[in-house]
């Protein structure tokens, strides 16, 4: 976690498999995630279809479809508990991650993992646990399931030369 605090801002692609009881197949989508330190993150999907998702501090915007919709992180429990695991794992604030979820650390540098399960009965509702892995000061894949049983897997690829 002290090595991740350390990076300042980082670019990467991904690819999102999101397999959902409501659907007969997984949906691939894939864009670019960028964060900055310490509160800032965004997620710009190119495929399928166009979207952005930005956390700018305690303010969400996400763009879809030609709407735009602005909103306090505290307003959707889902969204804030989702970005709150992933946001405090790429700052390597390990405090605000034990205020949200119950964490489980494996692995060594190079190779590592956190599980996180949601310590509020509300999240719980809507997700079951994150598990978030990497290598050194790198996340390499993020995986989501809810509570009903659908489930995302996210590989990140960082791109060579950010700004650490």
């Amino acid at each position: 976690m002290a090595g991740l605090a350390q990076v300042k801002s980082a670019t990467a692609s991904f690819t999102e498999r999101k397999t959902m009881a409501v659907l007969n197949a997984p949906l691939v989508a894939s864009g670019t995630l960028e964060y900055r330190a310490p509160d800032w993150m965004r997620k710009s999907t190119t495929s399928p279809m166009p979207e952005s998702f930005v956390l700018d501090g305690q303010q969400v915007t996400m763009m879809a479809e030609g709407q735009t919709h602005v909103f306090a992180l505290g307003e959707d429990p889902l969204i804030g508990g989702l970005t709150e695991g992933i946001l405090a794992t790429l700052a390597g604030n390990l405090a605000a991650l034990n205020r949200v979820y119950t964490v489980r650390f494996s692995g060594g540098p190079t190779d590592w993992q956190l599980v996180l399960r949601p310590r509020d009965a509300g999240l719980t509702r809507f997700v079951a646990w994150l598990c978030i892995r990497g290598s050194e000061t790198r996340i390499n894949t993020i995986d989501t399931a809810s509570a009903n049983g659908d489930h995302s897997e996210m590989s990140v690829n960082e791109t060579i030369g950010n700004a650490r």
